[in-house]
Order: structure tokens, then sequence, then C-alpha cells
């Protein structure tokens, strides 16, 4: 058939069976099409007649995404009307729930693990100051004369097993692996928010479900109660972590623990995909918000200069956090590392192994 739009390209694509469903949560038919008939158009646009910056951001896959999902199906009367009321509010209502149970389970383990694993590892370097047990590792250290065996900074010296820098580098890893999570669950909550109103809240394109509009009071329960907090939880979790590897006293456990805390971030997926029915899944999985913004700065910066942004804030903010703010417990730990160099390791035989003349010891 020759194109709608002469600014955009159209076709008819004939839907496949299995697909039905799926369709029929926002079906779009071509001029003097069938109902099983769906139109496409690829152009600036959602519709090539509003020229702007057209941003789709791809819901999560767990069960934030299920809760999203499940109350634009309920408030989409297309939806309720081929699958009945009681299939819609039935799946808001699993959505909710899920969301409910991945997230609390999430907000409680980051809150136990503030809580309790990171002030029991941060209290020995509480009872004195570090920059105190730094200095009198300094002073033993010019004066060429090690502590006494009994010595408080001695007894925590012994017991760091880290590598200087070592935290930095796995801190600067793992706010590589949340960043892009915070990302984009800010760019979601600002679609979200930004979706105008409507009764015709899902479009179906090409086998993706696209949100598209949102009632003012579902839109500001969803993004109040579902998107604000999975930023904050991102945050936070972050933050956390931070702090957690930050207190880690020997480098094989900041690598296995920041390998642990990734298992955090996966909770609410693990949730959904052992709860949710497989029907559910693949809808949430192909569901994206979409949304056509008249001007879009920041969404037309340069992919190299983005990338170039990114480098810099997270090195920078590595930089500060490991070597600014705790920078007397970094000064501890790097002193403790010379101490034991020049005072424990000569006087022992089996410590650490040698290395092309070089005798490695931790």
């Amino acid at each position: 058939r020759a194109p709608i739009h002469s600014n955009g390209r159209c076709f008819i694509i004939q839907a496949m069976p299995d697909d039905k469903r799926a369709l029929a949560l926002a079906e779009e038919s071509g001029d003097g099409g069938s109902s099983d008939e769906q139109l496409w158009c690829t152009g600036p646009g959602l519709t090539p007649e509003v020229q702007g910056e057209l941003v789709e951001v791809e819901i999560p896959k767990s069960t934030h995404g299920a809760a999203i999902l499940g109350i634009a199906q309920a408030c989409d009367q297309h939806y309720t009307d081929e699958l009945g009321t009681h299939q819609a509010f039935g799946r808001m209502a699993n959505g909710i729930v899920l969301f409910i149970l991945g997230g609390g389970i999430q907000i409680v383990l980051v809150g136990l693990l503030y809580f309790f694993s990171e002030e029991r590892m941060q209290d020995p370097y509480e009872a004195i100051g570090t920059d105190v047990l730094a200095k009198d590792l300094r002073g033993a250290l010019a004066s060429g004369k090690a502590l006494d065996q009994s010595h408080d900074v001695l007894q925590l010296c012994l017991k760091d097993h880290s590598v200087p820098w070592s935290q930095s580098m796995v801190s600067f890893v793992w706010l590589c692996k949340c960043v892009p999570h915070i990302v984009n669950a800010a760019w979601a909550t600002w679609v979200l928010a930004s979706l105008p109103s409507g009764s015709k809240t899902i479009s179906s394109k090409m086998g993706k479900l696209n949100i598209v509009s949102l009632p003012l009071i579902p839109k500001m329960c969803a993004v109040i109660f579902i998107q604000l907090p999975l930023v904050f939880l991102d945050v936070a979790l972050a933050i956390v972590g931070m702090k957690f590897l930050m207190y880690c006293n020997a480098l094989g456990k900041l690598i296995v623990k920041a390998m642990s805390l990734s298992y955090i971030e996966t909770v609410a997926g693990v949730v959904f995909a052992g709860l949710s029915s497989k029907a559910f899944q693949l809808e949430v999985n192909k569901t994206f918000l979409v949304h056509e913004f008249t001007k879009m700065p920041l969404y037309k910066l340069e992919s190299w200069l983005s990338g170039l942004l990114k480098i810099l804030c997270i090195a920078g903010l590595t930089i500060w956090y490991c070597r600014i703010k705790h920078g007397d417990l970094q000064d501890f730990r790097l002193a403790c590392f010379q101490y034991k160099y020049q005072f424990v390791f000569p006087n022992c035989e089996h410590c650490g192994l040698d290395f092309f003349g070089l005798h490695l010891a931790n």
C-alpha cells in the first residue's frame, strides 16, 4: 500500500497468531485494514506531524516493571474491553503485590547491611581515630623502632590485609555497576511523569508494548510509590556498597563482597522471575515508556561526550570518597602496609613469595 505520511515510512504488519494477546492491549489498524493488521510508522516521532525528540525507556524486567505495566493495563480502555475488568485489575494487583515483595526485601537487606554489618566493620577504626593510628605508625617508621606487640595500633594493623588503592579500584567498578541503574530509573521517572493523560495507555508496535499515556491519579501513584522509591533504593544501595567496600580489611574479602552486593540489585528480578506467570514476564520484557519531548538538549548530547562525562564523574566521585572523605583511613592503611614491610615481613620466612627478586606479602 502507498505510504500514509510523506515524511515517514508506514507499513501494514500482519499480526502473528502467537502475538495476538499482546496486540490486544492496544491494537492500531491502518485505514481500511482488518483487526489483525497493525500500522507501523518509522519517522522522527510517534506521529510524523509532531516534530520532537522521541524518548524510549525500557521498564525494569523486575517487580518494579510488573507494577508499572499492571497499572497501565488496568487503565487501558481497550485492554479492559477486550479481556475484562477482572483480568485488568487482577494483573494490576499481581504487579503491585510483586513490587511490594521485591522492593520490601531489597529495603530490608540494604538496611541490615547498613545498620549491622557495616557498623561492625567500622567499630575497630572508631575506638581510636585513624589519623592518630597513622601518626603512631609513621612515628615508628621514622624512628626505625618497632612498636610493642601489645600496642593497639599494631594489633589493628596486623589484622588489616588490604592492598593500597584496591578499595579505590573496586569502588570505581562498583559505581560503574550502579550508575546505569540509577540513570535508567531517573530517566524512567521523568518520562513517566511527562506522559499525557488518556484512556488509551498502551500502544503495540512491532511486538513492543509502548506505554504512551496514563490518567493523572494512576500516573502520580506510579511516580511517587514506584519510580521514586526505585531511584532512592538504587542510590542507597550504591552508597551503602561504597561504605561497605571501604571498610573491608582484606583484598579477597573486598572482591567477594563486591560480587555479593550485586546480588541485592537482582533481588527484584529474582522475585519477579520466580513468582510471576510466563505470559506476564514476556509482556514486561517488551514494554517501554515512550514520550515525545519538544526540546531535549541533553538527549542530543554527542555519544563520545556523554561517555567522557560519565568517566570523569565516576572517577571524580571515587577519588573524593576514597581518597578525601576517607583519606585518614587510607593513610593508616598505607602506613600499615609500609610498617609490615619494614618490621614484620623481614622476620617472617614463610610470609608471601619471591617474584623476580621482589618479596610480595600482605
